[in-house]
Formats: C-alpha cells, sequence, structure tokens
C-alpha cells in the first residue's frame, strides 16, 4: 500500500481548498486531522513533514496495513481504536487515548478517523471530541480525493482508491474547539459530521474540477455560549 501511495502522490498533481491549506494547517499544529474512514489517504501532504503526525490505527489487520503505508511515508502511529457493537473489548482505545495527548504536548499532530468499523452511516465517534477536550486542541476536518479514483460501494465505509496521475484535491475546513469545560460532546460530535460530509462533497468537486459551491460561514457553531471558544 505504501509504494502505491507513494507512486500516486509523486504523478500526481495537489490542489487545495481554500489554497493557503497548508499554511492554515501549520499554523494550528499540532492538531488532531479527523476524516471519515477511507477518505483520507495521502492526508498526510496537509502537514509541513510527514514526521510531525501520529496516525491511529487499529489492532485489525487492515489497521496494521494502513499503519505500515504511514511509517513508509514517515509518520508514526499509535495502535487502538474505539469500541464497537462487535467489539468492546481489547480494543486498547483509553491506553491510545493517552498515548495521543501525551504526543501532541509533545508538538505531534494526530491523525483519526472520526467514524468506528463496521457501522454504516458514517457517524462520528464522541472519541474525537473527547480527545479535543483532553488535550485542548483543534479538530481540523479533512478529505481528499483525486480525479482518478475507485470508490468500493459495497464496503462498508465505501473506501475511496486514488490513482496515480491524478487531479488530487486536499480540502479542510474551519479548526473545531472543544472546550476542557463541556459536559455533552453531542453537539461537537454532531456539528463535525456535517463539516466532515461537507469536505468530502467538496474534495470530490475540486478534484473533478467543478465549480466549488462558496464556503459555509462557522462562526454561528457556539452549542454552550461562551464556553465554546478556545
Amino acid at each position: 500500500m505504501g509504494g502505491y501511495l507513494r507512486l500516486t502522490s509523486a504523478t500526481s498533481k495537489f490542489v487545495y481548498d481554500p489554497p493557503n491549506a497548508e499554511q492554515k494547517c501549520a499554523d494550528l499544529m499540532p492538531a488532531i486531522y479527523v476524516c471519515w474512514h477511507g477518505q483520507g489517504m495521502l492526508g498526510m501532504k496537509l502537514v509541513p513533514e510527514a514526521s510531525q503526525l501520529t496516525i491511529l490505527t487499529s489492532r485489525h489487520p487492515d489497521g496494521q496495513l494502513v499503519a505500515a503505508a504511514a511509517k513508509s511515508f514517515g509518520c508514526s502511529n499509535i495502535d487502538g481504536s474505539g469500541a464497537s457493537p462487535k467489539q468492546d473489548e481489547g480494543t486498547g482505545g483509553m491506553a491510545a487515548m493517552r498515548e495521543m495527548v501525551r504526543a501532541m504536548k509533545n508538538g505531534q499532530s494526530i491523525g483519526i478517523t472520526a467514524d468506528i468499523p463496521p457501522i454504516p452511516g458514517r457517524q462520528v465517534s464522541d472519541g474525537v471530541a473527547l480527545l479535543a477536550r483532553f488535550s485542548g486542541r483543534p479538530i481540523i476536518p479533512y478529505a481528499v480525493s483525486s480525479s482518478r479514483r475507485s470508490v468500493l460501494e459495497k464496503v462498508w465505509d465505501k473506501m475511496q482508491i486514488n490513482h496515480p496521475f491524478s487531479r488530487i484535491s486536499a480540502v479542510v475546513d474551519e479548526p473545531l474547539y472543544v472546550p476542557r469545560t463541556a459536559k455533552d460532546l453531542t453537539p461537537y460530535s454532531e456539528e463535525l459530521a456535517k463539516r466532515l460530509d461537507n469536505v468530502l462533497k467538496r474534495a470530490f468537486l475540486l478534484a473533478d474540477s467543478k465549480e466549488l459551491p462558496p464556503r459555509p460561514d462557522r462562526s454561528d457553531f457556539d452549542p454552550q455560549g461562551s464556553e465554546a471558544s478556545n
């Protein structure tokens, strides 16, 4: 997988939305980069150096393939995932949470998927907002797409495979902060789901060179009054 991703990266042209996305991401580091499962390959192109990004990968064989690919780019990884109805033990989730918070204190950004396999329907786990609350660092919703791609429609996450010699789009939304005083994480998870749907839609449009709609105004998201600011 790592070799294929490197080939795709080397032979493709990257475009960003907003155009200064790379600089905006650099200014917010360390941050929590979040995408839908199967929709964020090559997301490491948003950080200044791949070595500054640590990926959360599950202990499942599929997760270990992702870990190996990330390492081939120079990223590091932490093993663990959230619990699901099919597996509520042995995921290493709480230990991974502590490791991620510690990594961010040391200046590392974290790459994580929002949803927990194998639940279809793209529902955000509250674990993402919990990580943001514990760390005090911003969530950056992002998506990557390419003009030459395959989408595995029958797979639970509709995994996207980006092909070489493409126009690759990398789209980010405004940072989302979760205050340390937040008790109810549901509004943040719901807002994150909306933003992830938006960036994925924009990534497809930009990869296909279609006109992008205006970027949404995020200034009105304030679920807990003054607590929502960081």
